[in-house]
């Protein structure tokens, strides 16, 4: 698996990155629709590297899961 990422990494560099910082976009205006709807239901999903990272790498499943985790693990 990671081979094969590494192949489309060489392959098509631009595209991979253009993909990266779209899902980071996408994950960090999540974070921050969570953070700002969650106010009412006291959670809390704070932005920085780490959940960007997972916003980012995951998309929305990966906001729902640091919200589950936040909500009920935390």
């Amino acid at each position: 698996m990671i081979l094969g990422i590494i192949i489309q990494v060489v392959r098509r560099p631009l595209a991979v990155v253009s993909y990266l910082l779209k899902n980071l976009l996408i994950g960090c205006v999540g974070l921050l629709v969570v953070d700002y709807l969650g106010k009412s239901i006291n959670l809390h999903v704070p932005l920085n590297i780490g959940t960007a990272s997972v916003a980012g790498i995951l998309g929305l499943p990966g906001i729902a899961a640091l919200a589950v985790i936040e909500k009920w693990i935390l």
